[in-house]
């Protein structure tokens, strides 16, 4: 990196700083550039980003408010769309998309999130959202109570002694379907 000054050289240093976010108040490693020649410093959009993140996370863990990613994961754990997602949870489709993307919920919107984790809650919230759901309602309810993310992974990565385990417990209705025909082409794991 050059200096935006004299295009000459920088130093890299960082800072612990306070911010207040949401009326709560929040300390922060921050990042930033001095240039050599003037001794000026300045920061750019990467080094504030990454203060917003650390932010971010901070004020999620304080909350118990779910990532990004935890929303990701959790709704392609059961093969959901962010639509049928967004029926769920209550919150608009483009609403539940920037909260994926990143966007920060409100508290009481983040606490609604987090509470879509625990099975229980997420069963009622599916039924609270039976008539918004339509046809895709028994669907939803049925993977979610069964507890098992829908079959939509590779078999061949799996080993036959896996299938002894795994499969007449989680899919009793194709076991021995598999059994007899791909399943059989794999060697047993050893242990």
């Amino acid at each position: 990196m050059k200096s935006p000054f004299t295009d000459g050289n920088v130093t890299k240093h960082f800072k612990y700083e306070t911010y207040t976010f949401r009326n709560e108040k929040y300390t922060v490693k921050r990042f930033y550039y001095q240039c050599v020649d003037t001794g000026r410093t300045f920061s750019n959009a990467e080094v504030d980003d990454k203060v917003m993140a650390d932010l971010y996370a901070q004020y999620r863990e304080r909350h118990g408010i779910p990532s990004p990613s935890d929303l990701k994961s959790l709704r392609e754990k059961y093969g959901l769309s962010s639509h049928i997602m967004s029926k769920i949870a209550g919150i608009g489709i483009n609403q539940y998309g920037l909260y994926e993307n990143g966007e920060m919920p409100t508290l009481s919107i983040g606490l609604r999130l987090a509470s879509l984790f625990d099975r229980t809650s997420l069963l009622k919230s599916i039924e609270n959202a039976r008539g918004k759901l339509g046809k895709d309602y028994t669907r939803v309810k049925d993977l979610v109570e069964s507890g098992f993310e829908p079959v939509s992974y590779s078999f061949e990565k799996v080993y036959y002694g896996d299938y002894e385990e795994i499969m007449p417990f989680a899919f009793p209705s194709i076991a021995m379907t598999m059994k007899n025909s791909r399943w059989a082409t794999y060697g047993k794991k050893q242990l």
